[in-house]
């Protein structure tokens, strides 16, 4: 059995996993993320030891958004800034006497996907995360137990020198456009409320069809696999997405561009698949 913990933007969520014979999540839990770490790591630990109590836990594996350094330490969050440059690791290992690994949220959610989900049998994809924020990463398969994985930001690359403030402090970043936050802002109401059919789609679709064709010129591969509260909730853009890369997209086959199989749980079952595999 392990600990899973995907800490997002808002909400954490921490799950008892068992991989030991297929992958099935026991117990789940979800709370909101405080602001301050003290608060946050005392919360986040009563958490566990609830969830762990009567069993034999093998290992904690917890994802963040950010950036997070060689040492396993998150060092950039700007989503939960007060969490940034934090012993996390070192106080969940010194508490439950177990390995704990962090990772970054896209690559947790690729390692769920790469070992059970819609990457099973893939060399290598892209996993595309689009909701409160955006962010990516590149996975190529070595071996059984050896993975080549990397996240990358682009969410955070410049699409317009002079466009909209982005909360990482540049301006024309695609999350400042597609963010499901400055979503809800564009539209001026919650994205539930919007129908499928509004024509104001038609920006989004374009900015986001902007955003998956310059990733994919970095990272040419065969197969993106989409997930994130924007997508998993709107799946019908990626049916209007795929006409306009065929448009402008020259360099390239249009890959295969599918929902993540797991659904918002790829992270979790990626913190847990994390003990199974060696990134390299």
């Amino acid at each position: 059995m392990y600990i899973a913990i995907d800490i997002g933007g808002t909400n954490m969520r921490i799950a008892l996993v068992d991989i030991s014979g297929g992958e099935t999540i026991v117990k789940l839990e979800s709370h909101r993320v405080p602001q301050d770490y003290s608060i946050g790591i005392e919360k986040l630990s009563g958490y566990i030891s609830t969830l762990s109590k009567g069993q034999n836990i093998q290992g904690v594996g917890a994802c963040f958004p950010g950036i997070i350094d060689k040492n396993g330490m998150v060092s950039t969050a700007n989503n939960l800034p007060d969490w940034a440059m934090k012993p996390i690791k070192e106080t969940l290992q010194e508490r439950f006497s177990v390995p704990v690994k962090l990772v970054h949220d896209a690559q947790g959610a690729a390692i769920g996907e790469a070992l059970f989900g819609a990457g099973k049998g893939y060399d290598r994809f892209v996993y595309f995360i689009w909701g409160t924020g955006i962010g990516a990463s590149d996975v190529k398969k070595i071996d059984e137990k050896q993975y080549f994985m990397f996240s990358f930001e682009n969410g955070h690359h410049i699409m317009d020198w002079d466009g909209k403030q982005c909360n990482c402090g540049q301006k024309g970043c695609p999350e400042a456009y597609l963010g499901g936050d400055m979503l809800c802002e564009y539209f001026g109401s919650d994205m539930e409320d919007i129908s499928d059919d509004d024509p104001r789609w038609d920006f989004v679709v374009q900015k986001a069809a902007q955003v998956v064709l310059n990733t994919l010129i970095f990272h040419p591969v065969d197969l993106f696999i989409f997930s994130g509260g924007v997508i998993n909730r709107r799946p019908f853009l990626l049916d209007r997405i795929r006409p306009i890369m065929q448009q402008r997209l020259e360099m390239f086959p249009i890959p295969e561009m599918v929902l993540a199989q797991k659904g918002d749980q790829s992270a979790l079952f990626g913190c847990a698949g994390s003990f199974l595999i060696d990134l390299v």
